[in-house]
């Protein structure tokens, strides 16, 4: 009887996640009208918590595609804790939860495309390259000073403001030292960085942004998800 319990634990494991992460994926793509079938993959948490129909969080990778006003490397829902209906789940063939399943946009966009955005704001100065840094941006630029052209740094954060990308700068270096503040002002004055980032997925709007290494993520709160069916 043990070893038959044992059998059936692991195969428990090893089918129930996938067959559950197929619904998943099957029924974004169908009513989302997706070209391609998103990743999925669902954490129970500890892992015997599944057999219940207990997850603690997920993850849906969405096919690449263009969102708004950007062009993500990655566009993921991060799902909320949930329960799902295991064997109504299986003898159905599609994705039954006690609850409509919620989440969290997270858009990611990379140095190119936030140096790509910095350039078309930026009329007023050239922008050599962008330096994303955990909890701060160093855009690159140049000065000319006495018909040569000194580089320099502006350097700043991130924020999200009515659902437009805002860059904050805070100071400016050449030459590894600091600015004075009214070259600093004289260089910015009637430099908009200001970028709307346009509606997102489910017509929502990012609410926050965090600065890495390499990258900015936007999020986005979303309400309830097209997946499967409840009760």
């Amino acid at each position: 009887m043990l070893l038959v319990g044992a059998i059936l634990l692991i195969g428990t494991y090893t089918f129930v996640p996938p067959i559950l992460e197929g619904y998943v994926a099957r029924s974004l793509q169908e009513r989302l009208g997706l070209a391609e079938t998103p990743g999925v993959d669902l954490t129970s948490d500890p892992p015997p918590r599944m057999l219940f129909g207990k997850f603690s969080d997920g993850r849906v990778v969405l096919p690449p595609y263009e969102t708004g006003n950007v062009r993500p490397d990655e566009v993921a829902i991060d799902l909320d804790p949930f329960d799902v209906d295991v064997p109504g789940s299986i003898s159905s063939g599609g994705l039954r939860t006690e609850a409509p399943l919620t989440g969290d946009l997270r858009v990611e966009l990379s140095e190119a495309e936030v140096n790509r955005i910095a350039a078309s704001q930026v009329t007023s100065f050239p922008i050599t390259g962008v330096d994303l840094r955990e909890e701060s941006v160093l855009v690159g630029s140049e000065v000319s000073v006495l018909g040569f052209p000194i580089p320099v740094g502006v350097e700043g954060g991130v924020e999200v403001e009515g659902g437009s990308l805002v860059f904050v700068p805070s100071r400016v270096e050449a030459f590894g030292a600091t600015v004075p503040e009214d070259v600093t002002a004289q260089l910015l004055e009637g430099t908009s960085f200001v970028y709307p980032l346009g509606e997102q997925y489910g017509g929502g709007v990012v609410t926050s942004t965090e600065l890495r290494e390499n990258r900015v993520v936007l999020f986005e709160e979303l309400g309830e998800l097209p997946v499967g069916q409840t009760g």
